[in-house]
């Protein structure tokens, strides 16, 4: 807006919030009053200072804080801000540059859009080498980041750490998370540097002292140690080696007053299959008679694994459950390992699909037979904490105004070697797990089924839900705190090519999620957004590569 065009707004007396986000502005070093006043010149005849005109008239003219804070972008990168309708600027004060949220545009992240859209490769690739000398410290840095991250995700770990370790000749770099060092430390295991990666991690820890994925980059680090002896039996000193893994991974447990998990078989290594409750008689702090928690597993050719998570959900400290076991036509013995559980604990069902027809309809058949006040799903090959749900059903029975809750995972092998397909700037390997979101009741008998399509239907689902009730009912327990070991299976959606995760900036899951952006704004109640088991017609497009079959 051009000062000719700026309305001319009567004064109000400030209140004491106002006055006080006002001294707030004025204290930032976002905030530049000189080069707010010269950039300009209707504040110096308006009778305010310059923080108060920001404040009172310039933000929501989208004017700039200063040369490193522009606020029209901030809004438009992050959606989440502009819905919530708050102060950008106070945003990024009070929380996003804790997020590693950028407040400006750079021409690194333009190039990197264009890379993970794989819609120009070469030239991108080329202009980010290019911008690695920059002499703007937060493009090189930048710059850095978006490479370490593409070459991670192709294996070329060499490239990856030595592009990553070139940031540390800068003070001030983007993002300014943990995130880029936890990936420099993963690509430096790989590399067999052993000794840098344990430099990093102690740097890590110095810079960051409450960053939870360094205790599992620790436990990586002696998983690797360990496994460069190879052609030799187990020793003491291996074993040893575990217990000292198991302690890492439990110091993000202990933190959180959870109970630590121990292995099932100390004479075998450290397994996603060789997990248990440290204490098999404990019990948990809530009631189970707060709600029973319908637990709906798909299941197809899980056989392998399928053990690991129904005794996971077996020794939940909260009891009231039911385990509703959605076998869709496996052709091992998936179900008879299901049947036999059942028979064992009542609280296990196993329901049987016809014929194969995917995981989300498996759920919905689920979700159909399911009783419980409280509905959430597991999959068949992961590893749940025993207070999983009991922390998901205490965050909802202690905040009335969530309807669905959320915890974190962790993905890993089965070797318990953590990691994540790509690094986001703003976590680390642990992450919102939203495949197993804890929903009341409610919420299902307004929005109704999944959608039946191959990937991101959970994606869908948790956005129709705050397109429906708004963020604010979704709530999250125990962030940074892991209680799901999602199992990394190559065969999986999430890592194959034509649904890999890589397709939500540019293919099937993108594409997906774009219609179903439009359909959620287009309701104007939540009962507008309820979807069928078997809806006659789609509310919205999916890809045919979407569709089952």
């Amino acid at each position: 807006m051009t000062l000719s065009s700026a309305p001319s707004l009567p004064r109000k007396p400030a209140s004491d919030k106002d006055a006080s986000a006002i001294t707030e502005i004025e204290q930032s070093p976002w905030f530049d009053a000189e080069w707010y006043s010269k950039q300009y010149p209707d504040v110096a005849v308006s009778g305010m200072s310059p923080a108060e005109h920001y404040f009172a008239l310039g933000e929501g003219w989208g004017r700039q804080a200063g040369p490193r804070f522009d606020t029209e972008y901030y809004l438009e990168r992050h959606q989440d801000v502009a819905r919530a309708k708050v102060s950008p600027l106070l945003h990024f004060i009070r929380n996003g540059e804790k997020e590693g949220r950028s407040p400006i545009q750079l021409m690194a992240f333009d190039k990197e859009e264009l890379l993970w859209q794989q819609t120009a490769i070469s030239s991108a690739l080329k202009a980010l080498h290019g911008l690695l000398a920059h002499q703007d410290a937060w493009e090189a840095s930048y710059a850095a980041w978006a490479l370490g991250r593409w070459y991670a995700w192709k294996g070329e770990w060499q490239r990856c750490a030595d592009i990553l370790a070139s940031r540390h000749q800068y003070h001030d770099t983007k993002p300014a998370t943990p995130a880029p060092w936890l990936l420099e430390v993963e690509a430096l295991i790989h590399c067999g540097q052993l000794v840098n990666a344990w430099q990093r991690i102690q740097q890590l820890i110095a810079a960051y002292p409450d960053y939870p994925d360094t205790s599992l980059a620790l436990s990586n680090l002696l998983a690797v140690q360990a496994s460069i002896q190879e052609g030799r039996t187990a020793t003491q000193a291996d074993a040893l080696t575990e217990q000292f893994r198991l302690q890492h991974i439990n110091a993000l447990f202990l933190k959180a007053d959870l109970h630590p998990i121990a292995l099932i078989d100390p004479s075998q290594p450290l397994t996603l299959d060789n997990l248990k409750a440290e204490n098999q008689a404990i019990t948990g702090t809530v009631a189970s008679d707060d709600g029973l928690v319908s637990i709906i597993m798909p299941v197809f050719n899980a056989e392998a694994h399928l053990a690991t998570a129904l005794r996971s959900l077996a020794e939940q400290t909260y009891a009231n459950l039911e385990v509703l076991v959605v076998d869709d036509a496996s052709t091992d013995g998936s179900l008879t390992i299901a049947q036999a559980f059942s028979q064992e604990d009542a609280r296990f069902k196993v329901l049987s699909q016809p014929a194969n027809q995917g995981a989300y309809a498996a759920r919905n058949r689920g979700l159909a037979a399911s009783k419980g006040d409280f509905i959430t799903v597991h999959d068949s090959d992961d590893w749940s904490h025993p207070q999983k749900i009991e922390m998901q059903v205490a965050g909802l029975i202690s905040n009335p105004e969530w309807n669905v809750c959320s915890s974190d995972m962790v993905r890993c092998y089965s070797s318990l070697l953590f990691r994540r397909w790509r690094v986001e700037a703003l976590d680390g390997w642990i992450y919102r797990n939203t495949s197993s979101l804890m929903m009341r009741r409610k919420v299902v008998d307004s929005l109704g089924y999944w959608d039946k399509v191959r990937c991101s239907a959970d994606t869908e689902y948790l956005h129709r839900i705050c397109a429906a009730y708004g963020n604010k009912t979704l709530g999250v327990v125990l962030k940074g705190v892991p209680l799901a070991f999602c199992r990394e299976q190559p065969q999986s959606l999430s890592q194959t090519s034509t649904t890999h995760l890589v397709t939500q900036f540019n293919g099937i899951r993108f594409d997906y999620m774009q219609a179903a952006a439009q359909w959620h704004a287009s309701a104007e109640q939540p009962s507008d957004l309820y979807l069928p088991a078997n809806p006659e017609t789609r509310p919205f497009p999916a890809p045919a590569a979407n569709l089952p079959g």
